[in-house]
């Protein structure tokens, strides 16, 4: 059933997301051709279009990350909390699956949003493109290789992080619609969690890379400082999803 539900929220994202990526490919191919353009002796009307190619890039690039990072919260408050949640929640599956498969989506798009940048990058400047590719992959390569374990625990950071801020926002959309007035909500526990998390802080600041490095910025990061980090973030993981879980299968009540 797990497999099931995501291959639907995959096939629901992806008619959303695709339509995004042609119009983003479009737009890099037209930057691509002006930008190898010589405007000194062209029309004015050309560069004015050019400039507006060019900006309509850097403001889709943006959409392109916040849509791949928004998209599986979107679908989380849809298929739970609207009228669409009568059918998802009277199905077999419990509640926490419907996390799981919205996070697995989100970390699959927000990957995909990194990838279709690069391939952005790719179209508009070929050489330039794979001569920085190539000489970051090639520093990538020499710390993987030197540094396996270091570089895995950085990864699983990453990974961590990035849980850990999907998962808090299923949070927040979950105990925000136990309100009438769901956006004020929303922001309401946004801002007192970011209270909370600050006065946690002053106790705990090294819990973060940032941290680390402000209150120890001449000292090299070892594994175990990363390690600290990993279980600190999955605490908040565990302790966000268990209260999401908790509300959407005891608190909230479909109308």
């Amino acid at each position: 059933m797990l497999g099931k539900l995501l291959k639907y929220e995959m096939k629901r994202s992806a008619r959303r997301f695709c339509p995004l990526v042609a119009g983003y490919m479009i737009i890099s191919v037209l930057l691509a051709v002006f930008s190898r353009m010589d405007f000194r002796n062209s029309d004015v009307q050309l560069a004015v279009i050019f400039a507006i190619i060019a900006a309509s890039y850097g403001i889709l690039t943006s959409v392109l990350f916040v849509f791949g990072f928004s998209l599986s919260l979107s679908n989380f408050n849809k298929t739970l909390f609207t009228d669409e949640g009568y059918l998802m929640l009277t199905i077999p599956v419990k509640p926490y699956y419907h996390i799981f498969v919205k996070l697995i989506s989100s970390v699959v798009w927000s990957a995909a949003s990194i990838a279709v940048f690069l391939l952005s990058l790719f179209i508009i400047d070929m050489d330039g493109f794979a001569s920085d590719f190539k000489e970051l992959a090639d520093i990538i390569s020499q710390v993987i290789t030197h540094e396996p374990l270091t570089a895995l625990l950085v990864f699983l950071l990453m990974l961590a992080c990035f849980a850990n801020l999907q998962i808090f926002f299923y949070f927040v959309i979950s105990l925000s619609n136990c309100f009438s007035h769901k956006v004020l909500a929303g922001f309401a526990i946004v801002f007192a969690n970011s209270i909370i998390m600050s006065f946690i802080g002053r106790f705990n600041f090294s819990s973060s890379m940032f941290g680390f490095y402000i209150d120890n910025p001449n000292e090299i990061i070892s594994n175990v400082d990363i390690c600290f980090m990993i279980l600190y973030q999955l605490f908040y993981i565990v302790v966000y999803f268990l209260l999401a879980n908790f509300i959407i299968t005891r608190k909230h009540n479909l109308q």
